[in-house]
């Protein structure tokens, strides 16, 4: 921690040398990415905390940093004895950021950011936040380079296509798509600034950040032209000529600046202030105007073509077929005490590797035993590996990347005897999941609106998990994307036939054990009454759930249906692509209770 405090110490010099009174530093890249390149890690560096999500606030005197439930117990670890409080976002009484800083600095204080990795909305909350009070913006530099001597470069690595046979429709169709929304916007021109979207645009992936296969750049879409603003290094001449083919040019990473500032006089661009950064609205001329709306790729790229669908199920099948093959080795192996949580994650990606298409894990596995599982975002090391013994939980959270898809999926084991306690938690997270699951909702409603059900079993206990519940998830991109998702903070958009949504509510005792059990579910068409039309899901993750552990006179009649009906499904769809021996297995574990 000595080391930590000497960067901030050092920091906060440059700060004061700067007349700068506080400093946000976010976990996001250039691109408001929440997985980012080594180059953007900056917040981790100087804080010593490691997690996706989080930011940092450093004053002359003190520092802070703000995550969200998912890292507490993994952020008040890595911060003790830093100097760095710690704020657990949505707490009572726990201010947030912005609230914070109005509350610490005096008046006319200059608070200073890298304004290419502080989105436009974030930059008009905190001023918001000083309505009453004047405040200067200063977001024309990084500090953070200055002191930080030995930042890695920005990676360099190859861009590749996603075939149009996985996409189901091609590059040019995209942009006439995106066009349209451009025009019902009286937009000349778009500048996408999130790679997921730039990546899904233009059915090219890359492996810029590790387990998301995005590649760092910008495109801007003009009414006949468009453009990408990449490395050239990343390009090879088939890639070029693919480009050029539907419409699109390459030029540097570094010139979308210039495209930004000669910009047609009077012209008119639309940006999302939720993702694109405050300096490239600086960056705009006065005669261009800034139309602010959503991207239009993240609503098409959510809802799943019929073509990405059926990928999306084979790519679930195959991974079902490595999560089976991961369940019978476990079982055959940890009465043997020779399992540890490292050697069941390379276990499980070398798995995964067998599979037909296999490029990467889709993030970080988590494999945490005991009170390890308790840590929502646990990442084992060889300091804290343990060996994963018959008694309590074992809970493993994982995903693949294939081309036909993006898998993510928990489940929570157990080999030996249970305590009531670890019972009950179990079956309450699984009947959550499954009341979920069963939904019939109106057309039009949204992730918010359902996230009760499957937090209902447990509130019933006076249990709670500080996270949501469910989030979108990519064609072969971001294992996280959005705008859908389960949550009890508002999310206003509407869930939609062909969106994928997953389901993994879960229970987390600091220092005794952690469940969790996740599914990916597709958004169908369900009913169409009198009274409006309604969708359902579909669990379209194949692979056993524990049954062991559940008090099965705790389930209703529907809740046991659903799981038999279920597991079912699973034995149908994945003994064809098993060995004998394995489908004996699978017909074990997916017998009826």
């Amino acid at each position: 921690m000595e080391t930590i405090k000497d960067r901030v110490s050092q920091f906060q010099e440059l700060m004061s040398k700067k007349n700068i009174d506080a400093w946000i530093l976010p976990s996001s890249d250039a691109h408001n990415s929440e997985y980012v390149a080594d180059y953007w890690k900056g917040r981790a560096w100087l804080s010593g905390f490691t997690g996706s999500a989080g930011t940092l606030v450093v004053t002359q005197k003190e520092a802070g940093l703000w995550t969200d439930g998912r890292y507490f117990i993994q952020a008040e670890k890595e911060l003790e004895g830093s100097g760095i409080t710690l704020f657990r976002m949505f707490n009572p009484g726990v201010p947030n950021l912005n609230e914070w800083l109005a509350d610490t600095l005096a008046d006319s204080a200059v608070i200073g950011f890298d304004g290419t990795v502080i989105s436009q909305n974030q930059a008009k909350g905190v001023l918001k936040a000083f309505s009453d009070k004047p405040v200067t913006l200063s977001s024309d530099d990084d500090l953070l380079s200055a002191i930080w001597e030995d930042r890695p470069a920005l990676p360099v690595e190859s861009v590749f296509r996603h075939e149009d046979r996985y996409a189901g429709k091609t590059t040019q169709e995209k942009l006439a798509e995106i066009r349209t929304s451009m025009a019902e916007s009286n937009a000349d021109y778009h500048l996408l600034t999130t790679l997921d979207d730039i990546a899904w645009t233009l059915n090219l992936r890359g492996s810029d950040v590790p387990m998301n296969p995005v590649f760092i750049s910008y495109l801007m879409i003009g009414p006949e032209k468009a453009t990408v603003f990449v490395d050239p290094a990343k390009l090879d001449e088939t890639i070029i000529q693919y480009l050029s083919a539907s419409g699109v040019e390459a030029q540097l990473y570094s010139c979308v600046w210039d495209r930004l500032s000669t910009l047609p006089e009077n012209s008119s661009v639309l940006l999302d202030p939720a993702k694109a950064s405050r300096a490239i609205f600086d960056a705009l001329p006065e005669s261009v105007s800034a139309v602010e709306g959503k991207n239009p790729s993240t609503l098409m790229k959510a809802i799943k073509n019929s073509t990405e669908t059926e990928h999306f199920r084979q790519a679930l099948r195959k991974d079902g077929v490595a999560m089976v093959r991961f369940m019978k080795w476990l079982e055959e192996e940890v009465p043997s005490g020779t399992v540890t949580e490292l050697s069941a994650e390379t276990k499980l990606t070398q798995l995964r590797a067998e599979m037909d298409g296999y490029k990467e894990d889709s993030f970080r596995t988590i494999a945490g035993y005991r009170e390890h599982g308790a840590m929502m975002h646990y990442a084992a090391s060889e300091e804290s590996d343990v060996t994963v013994q018959p008694g309590s939980f074992f809970l493993v959270d994982s995903g693949g990347q294939y081309p036909d898809g993006t898998t993510d999926i928990t489940r929570t084991f157990s080999y030996g005897e249970l305590t009531e306690q670890e019972k009950k938690d179990y079956t309450l997270v699984l009947q959550g999941h499954i009341d979920l699951s069963m939904a019939v909702f109106k057309t039009g409603s949204c992730g918010c609106n359902l996230d009760i059900l499957a937090r209902g079993p447990l509130w019933k206990e006076g249990i709670d998990y500080g996270c949501g519940t469910g989030h979108g998830v990519g064609f072969f991109l971001n294992v996280h994307e959005g705008p859908q998702g389960f949550s009890q903070k508002l999310i206003d958009e509407p869930l939609k036939p062909g969106m994928v949504i997953t389901n993994e509510p879960g229970i987390y005792r600091e220092g005794i054990h952690g469940v969790r059990i996740e599914n990916i579910m597709l958004i169908k068409e369900h009913s169409e009454t009198e009274f409006g039309s309604f969708l359902s899901f579909e669990a379209i993750t194949l692979a056993p759930i524990c049954t062991r552990a559940i008090n099965v006179e705790e389930l209703s009649h529907a809740q046991r249906q659903w799981l038999n009906d279920y597991h079912q499904t699973v034995f149908e769809e994945l003994a064809p692509m098993m060995s004998e021996e394995e489908q004996v297995f699978l017909k074990l574990k997916t017998a009826a209770v």
